[in-house]
């Protein structure tokens, strides 16, 4: 707590030395409200700035506004930012910086500064991507002077910490830029929480300095977002960890954060609840109507949990704005395909094709164009998902190419599609196994996830396994229907491990024979 009271202690001296100036505009009650406001705002959570801005805002009355109006503006900004990297409405509190500029003196650059929070951009999670690609352009012109703006900022006419927060907000909002071999602006460790979460927020979040400002400051509710950024990265191979605690602490007090929303839609959709997913992601869609990833969220949820007419019509509305056209197709034609409405299908996998390549559309095209027995693009469609990179591991691929090489009475190439299903489902079951020996032998997951995530490896596994061998006497089988017994001789012996299949390879046996 030493840290906190030299910052604490450093607000009653400003605050004294101005009641020594103007001890008439200020009575003893207003510098003791006055240092407890500039307490709270170096505090920095929400609600901190939240009760700065009230103090101020009682105390700039009359005689005493002028030597108070600056702290207002300066907590109007510094509202106007968390606002941003919530992906919340920053208006109102930038409109009311607005009308506080004309009552400050020039040597405060009030424009100037407004200019740069402007500048700032919101948080990429919770803003549709082509808002944000809006904001960048707006303020291009700008982009080049940033880095000298940093700079000013940093050691501009607003008090010290104020400006070091503004000057980490414009900097951390364009990372990539010509920085002329100058690094990030970094705040120093001696800061007040203000600063320190804004340094701590910065890229990619600093848990430990998110988790010991918390610490000092326990109402700093808006660090639990932050947090829960990595915890949600991991949840789809750890499971919940401290995500659910943690999105559940930032909902409660920023409902209307679309970036919280949609993060809590994607953790849970990660973890396999697409219902609890659906209403986050809907909520999501509500604050920001064009959110893509909140769109394509609820209708990859909408098709996992079978309701396959919502799904369509969501991933139609996408396409009516332009929001991923590529994987709205695809889930869009995904859907027709499971409701048997090929024709229709087949428009969308092919407008999704006309789009670039992509594996997942190519292998839905060679299905839908199988099942259609529409064979020559079929055998073209998934052959090129298995020259791609990573394709000789997409086992439906192998299988669904073996189905049309049969289809086509096309043996020995059939059995040699097979083939390659059969070592495809076989490192697959490799895979499962070792998921689920790690799985099992874990000791640091949550115990509901783990039974879950057991029991959907157990499952993969025994399904991988069964594709395994019916694979292999596939290809056995389809080698002897071509005339090449050498070959099938030694898949049908492979076949024979799996009791399941014992009936078929003792006849393949005798028609061999």
């Amino acid at each position: 707590m030493r840290m906190r009271r030299a910052w604490v202690v450093l607000a009653v001296v400003i605050a004294g030395a101005l009641g020594a100036c103007a001890s008439a505009p200020l009575k003893k009650a207003d510098l003791a409200a006055l240092a407890i406001a500039d307490a709270h705002e170096f505090e920095g959570c929400y609600d901190c700035l939240i009760d700065a801005r009230d103090a101020y805002a009682r105390i700039a009355v009359g005689r005493a506004r002028p030597l108070v109006v600056t702290r207002l503006f300066e907590v109007q900004l510094l509202l106007a930012l968390r606002a941003k990297e919530l992906a919340m409405d920053p208006a109102a509190s930038f409109q009311e910086a607005q009308k506080l500029a004309p009552e400050l003196a020039p040597t405060v650059f009030a424009a100037r500064y407004l200019d740069d929070v402007a500048d700032v951009l919101p948080d990429d999670i919770g803003t549709p991507a082509a808002d944000r690609s809006a904001a960048i352009r707006a303020h291009a012109s700008r982009l080049a002077g940033v880095s000298g703006e940093v700079e000013w900022l940093a050691a501009g006419p607003l008090r010290e910490p104020v400006g070091q927060y503004l000057a980490l907000a414009l900097d951390c909002s364009y990372p990539f830029r010509d920085r002329q071999g100058r690094k990030l602006f970094e705040a120093p460790s001696t800061a007040p929480p203000l600063v320190r979460y804004r340094a701590a927020i910065c890229l990619i979040p600093d848990d430990d300095a998110l988790t010991a400002v918390r610490s000092t400051v326990p109402r700093f509710a808006e660090t639990s977002y932050f947090l829960a950024r990595r915890a949600v990265s991991m949840a789809a191979e750890r499971g919940p960890g401290q995500a659910r605690a943690l999105l559940a602490d930032a909902y409660a007090r920023f409902p209307t954060s679309p970036s919280i929303t949609y993060l809590d839609g994607n953790f849970n959709q990660l973890v396999g609840d697409c219902r609890k997913a659906l209403a986050r992601f809907d909520e999501t869609i509500a604050l920001r109507p064009l959110h893509e990833d909140g769109l394509l969220g609820r209708t990859e949820c909408l098709t996992y949990l079978g309701r396959r007419d919502e799904a369509i019509a969501e991933a139609t509305h996408m396409l009516d704005i332009g929001a991923k056209p590529m994987n709205a197709l695809y889930w869009r034609a995904w859907n027709w395909r499971e409701l048997k409405q090929l024709d229709t299908a087949r428009a969308d996998i092919e407008a999704a094709k006309r789009r670039g390549f992509q594996s997942d559309v190519y292998r839905l095209a060679g299905l839908i164009e199988h099942d259609q027995d529409d064979l020559d693009p079929a055998e073209t469609d998934l052959q090129s998902v298995l020259h791609a990179a990573g394709g000789v591991e997409d086992c439906v691929a192998h299988w669904y190419l073996g189905l049309v090489y049969m289809k086509k009475t096309r043996w020995i190439d059939s059995g040699a599609a097979f083939v390659g299903a059969y070592h495809c489902y076989q490192a697959a079951v490799a895979v499962d196994g070792a998921k689920l020996g790690a799985l099992r032998a874990g000791t640091d997951l949550d115990p509901e996830f783990k039974a879950s995530r057991i029991a959907a490896v157990e499952a993969a596994l025994a399904e991988d396994r069964s594709q395994q061998y019916a694979a292999v006497y596939n290809a056995a089988n389809h080698y002897a229907r071509g005339g090449d017994v050498a070959k099938a001789r030694p898949f049908l012996d492979v076949a024979a491990e799996d009791p399941a299949l014992a009936d078929r390879v003792r006849q393949l046996r005798d028609i061999i024979k």
